[in-house]
């Protein structure tokens, strides 16, 4: 059906006229009124609701392009036409707005809000005026080479452009709600003059409302479209298209709806594409409040790890380069899954290395050493996995392969926040517990361990789970000794390894023999008394003297 709405009612008028002048001329200026608010919607508001989303695409884009010659320190002639071209993109789409605001003025149809509106925009064009006075001020000041200067105004740019996006969302709030209010007149007015009709005659609800009816369902039923469709978008399904099932004011009030759907997708889009590159939750983050983009950090208690995949630099002469870097795929595959179900943030791939962390914001106060743990042996238990898909994809290659990983976990006040440059940086953690997560994971060659804890990590997770207490460590660069524990996956009796090891502390050198070569006995696959065994000879040929506090320092990383 191509008619639109005016068309449709003028077609019910005729039918009443016949039997009513009153009832026609009634029903001619009501409808006239429905198709006046209906059209106003769609001709007028869903456009500049449109044309507001461009505007806010094309500043965006014209914000990231900024930010990637600021970032690459690299003014590239091609990135600078990019920035004008979408100046001069924006200066069109205020002008279509603008355009928009006149046809409202000329019609006479709610010059207030008409008023409301066009001083909304203005709010939006003057910060974005600003936003473009202050990003051709840094090009220039970049090209200068003040760089003093530049870092100083560069965070400026990013509150502008938070700021521009505060009021395109005020504006668009204001567009929303006049849109709502007319679609809510136009309902009232028609449910009115069905019931007036109605009342007048059953002749003409035979005659009329037949027709009527006909016409009405084709207008709620496109109504109805338009508020699941709004539904769906409140609660967060970008996804949603509403079809267009008529040529009418209502037909393009619909095309307008998916049109602005189409701009919030592209937004969500962009979200999604750099949760590939850093945590999801680290851009929800800083997408929501931009001061945390800015550097800078704050102190607290969370929990880092590194997970390592042994003798990678020998796998790595063994295999050709396409199956090196798939085997790596896997291996960093399984690890990432198993940190992520433990709601652990990755923090870098380091080659063959995965660093992780935990804590707030991202998990409770005392919950992170917990996690890690449980993150530790999913992670064990993925590796067996991944060695299972490594012997399957790879054949023949898998069979000289040695796989190992080792897993050190530290916990203890660090420095979390954004560090780098005001060009680059990281949302990242740093600070001594960081220095020793790393080394614990180096640790674990010596003893021939898997997962090496701290203390602190030890203390903080408690009864959640099972560890054996290893040894008192020095390790390279820090003066402090430090316990360390390997995490079990069950809980197992460690009285007899702990007696060698409390004889060994205590210069009992025979006690600790005696101990560790039974433990050895009972369980000819642990390797680490092997590691107490071999000091103990060394020890006994060196005595440490009378003053040995039983801390073993290690001179290698």
């Amino acid at each position: 059906m191509h008619l639109n709405i005016a068309h449709k009612i003028f077609g019910i008028a005729l039918i009443v006229l016949v039997l009513t002048v009153t009832v026609a001329v009634f029903s001619v200026r009501l409808t006239a009124r429905i198709s006046a608010e209906l059209d106003d919607v769609a001709s007028t508001q869903l456009p500049l609701s449109y044309a507001i989303g461009r505007i806010n695409v094309r500043i965006l884009e014209q914000g990231l392009t900024l930010q990637q010659i600021f970032a690459l320190d690299d003014e590239t002639p091609a990135a600078v036409k990019r920035i004008e071209d979408l100046g001069i993109e924006i200066e069109q789409e205020f002008e279509e707005a603008r355009a928009l605001f006149q046809k409202e003025e000329k019609s006479g149809f709610a010059l207030e809000t008409v008023f409301r509106l066009d001083k909304a925009l203005s709010a939006v064009e003057a910060e974005y005026r600003e936003f473009e006075k202050h990003s051709l001020n840094l090009l220039k000041i970049m090209d200068s080479g003040d760089l003093q200067r530049f870092r100083e105004l560069l965070p400026d740019l990013n509150k502008q452009q938070a700021v521009i996006d505060q009021e395109i969302d005020n504006l668009r709030e204001h567009i929303s709600s006049v849109a709502d209010d007319a679609v809510k007149r136009a309902d009232a007015e028609e449910k009115y003059l069905l019931y007036f009709n109605a009342g007048m005659t059953a002749l003409a609800a035979i005659l009329g409302l037949g027709f009527a009816g006909v016409v009405t369902f084709m207008l709620v039923r496109n109504v109805r479209n338009l508020v699941r469709g709004t539904e769906q978008i409140e609660n967060g399904n970008l996804d949603v298209v509403v079809p267009v099932v008529t040529r009418d004011e209502v037909g393009r009030l619909t095309g307008s709806f998916n049109t602005m759907t189409d701009g919030l997708r592209m937004k969500e889009r962009i979200k999604d594409t750099f949760g590939k590159y850093m945590d999801p939750r680290v851009v929800a983050s800083l997408l929501d409040r931009p001061e945390l983009t800015q550097l800078g950090g704050e102190r607290r208690e969370m929990t880092v790890m590194f997970i390592d995949l042994q003798g990678y630099t020998t796998i790595s002469e063994k295999l050709p380069p396409q199956d090196l870097v798939h085997m790596l795929n896997l291996f960093l595959g399984n690890m990432t899954s198993a940190i992520s179900e433990n709601t652990g943030v990755i923090n870098d791939f380091q080659g063959d290395a995965v660093m992780a962390y935990w804590g707030p914001p991202f998990t409770g106060p005392n919950d992170h050493a917990t996690l890690a743990c449980k993150a530790a042996l999913k992670a064990l238990e993925n590796f067996e996995q991944f060695k299972q898909q490594v012997a399957n994809e790879l054949g023949e290659q898998a069979k000289d392969l040695d796989l190992g990983m080792r897993v050190g976990i530290s916990t203890g006040k660090m420095v979390v926040g954004n560090i780098g440059s005001s060009a680059s940086r990281k949302y990242s953690v740093i600070g001594d517990p960081v220095n020793l997560g790393a080394r614990l994971e180096g640790a674990n060659k010596n003893y021939g361990t898997h997962v090496i804890l701290s203390e602190r990590t030890r203390e903080l997770a408690g009864d959640d789970i099972y560890v054996r207490e290893l040894d008192l460590v020095r390790v390279k660069g820090k003066s402090r000794p430090t316990r360390i524990f390997e995490l079990l996956k069950d809980a197992q009796d460690t009285s007899g390894f702990l007696e060698g090891l409390s004889a060994y502390r205590d210069q009992r050198w025979q006690d600790a023999r005696q101990a560790f070569e039974s433990w050895t006995n009972n369980f000819p696959n642990d390797p680490v008394p092997r590691n107490f065994l071999e000091r103990i000879a060394i020890l006994e040929a060196n005595p440490p003297g009378k003053d040995w506090d039983g801390v073993w320092a290690f001179t290698t990383k």
